[in-house]
């Protein structure tokens, strides 16, 4: 059965976000364009700074986007051929692509069956003496137990880089996701959990020597910007620079971060309340963690009949990320293709509904209702 899943039927309303301080922005575009500065500069400046701050972090980079982000991450270990990088296979697809695209092997793990993230019980089983790095994701905004994945890592003298692509603002133990881990890498394109006007990344850490080599593989290896020319690039490096139009919304936007989590983590409460049912299951948010609930999962049996309906009236529902990364087509000539079977069994039953914090409850009892009565 081909399922569709329409481009244009965005599950946020871009819109909505646009309008709630549209002042704030069109007056703050202006400015940046008066400014003469387009690349880089003040509001840049000021918003690494103000989300380092907000993550608890020490240092943070801007980039392009949350998978160039990635990219530079691996890069900045000096991770390449034969090297391997344990990640998860039910992640968006550049997850696994970074991996590749640095020449390394990628190690699928296997998932929790509750939380959808990299299962920590069996992870030691995964490393060997190729494996230079973790990288677990935060899957639709919920955190992986981070701590567990750190301790394993330091035990085998490995790194870790966080996925947190869909978890901004997420927190683990009451800190904010982006404080842990060697590296923690964000996306800020159009419809995450923070979001500007085009794609963005972002990488944190608490390491200076990583923090410099971030800066210098973001701009073509050049250690500083601006400077007198000649510019001299110290590494090879890439064009991954975060406009500062961009960058001067995401600062408005930060303001309001937690106001938007708040609002989606009511709206996943209500959907639980509306969803109660035992042939629904819900993602498992570990005690001590708040989800960002960038996408509100549940797991039902007849999931395509369940999502064909959805999709026909209209709803702005969506599938698990499919295929699976090791069933894509760029992946069709891997050997040794890994035995998941909890990870192949989540995705066959995911359905994403909208968790944006611009629903209204008659939308999300609208959502429910129609569920149950397919069910």
């Amino acid at each position: 059965m081909v399922l569709s899943q329409k481009k244009c039927d965005h599950m946020y309303d871009l819109k909505k976000h646009y309008l709630s301080n549209k002042k704030e922005i069109i007056t703050t575009i202006n400015k940046v364009l008066n400014s003469g500065t387009l690349e880089m500069g003040d509001e840049v400046d000021k918003f690494e700074e103000n989300f380092s701050k907000f993550c608890g972090a020490n240092y943070c980079v801007t980039v392009s986007s949350g998978s160039m982000g990635l990219l530079i991450a691996l890069k900045a270990l000096n991770i390449n051929n034969n090297d391997e990088v344990i990640t998860v296979a039910n992640s968006d697809i550049p997850t696994s692509h970074a991996i590749s695209l640095v020449g390394a092997n990628i190690k699928w793990a296997e998932v929790c069956e509750e939380t959808f993230n990299l299962n920590t019980n069996n992870l030691i089983s995964y490393i060997n003496k190729n494996t230079k790095a973790i990288l677990p994701v935060h899957l639709y905004g919920n955190p992986a137990d981070i701590l567990k994945i750190n301790l394993i890592a330091k035990k085998f003298n490995i790194s870790v880089i966080e996925d947190a692509c869909l978890a901004t603002g997420a927190e683990f133990g009451n800190k904010k996701i982006g404080c842990f881990s060697d590296m923690t890498v964000f996306s800020t394109n159009p419809g995450k959990v923070l979001d500007g006007i085009g794609p963005g990344g972002i990488i944190t850490t608490n390491k200076k020597k990583l923090y410099l080599t971030l800066k210098k593989l973001r701009d073509y290896g050049r250690k500083d910007r601006p400077a007198k020319w000649p510019v001299k690039s110290h590494i090879i490096g890439y064009n991954s620079k975060m406009s500062a139009i961009n960058a001067a919304i995401l600062n408005i936007r930060l303001r309001y971060l937690e106001d938007y989590i708040a609002k989606r983590n009511e709206n996943a409460s209500l959907y639980k309340c509306l969803l109660d049912s035992k042939k629904i299951k819900f993602q498992s948010v570990l005690h001590n963690a708040r989800s960002a609930w960038r996408n509100f999962p549940i797991r039902v049996k007849n999931r395509n009949k369940i999502y064909s309906s959805l999709f026909d009236k209209k709803f702005k529902v969506s599938l698990g990320y499919l295929p699976i990364n090791y069933k894509d087509i760029c992946y069709n000539k891997i050997k040794n293709i890994p035995n998941l079977k909890i990870t192949e069994k989540i995705s066959s039953e995911i359905i994403n509904l909208p968790c944006h914090p611009y629903m209204s409850q008659k939308e999300i009892t609208k959502i429910s209702k129609n569920i149950l009565d397919l069910i």
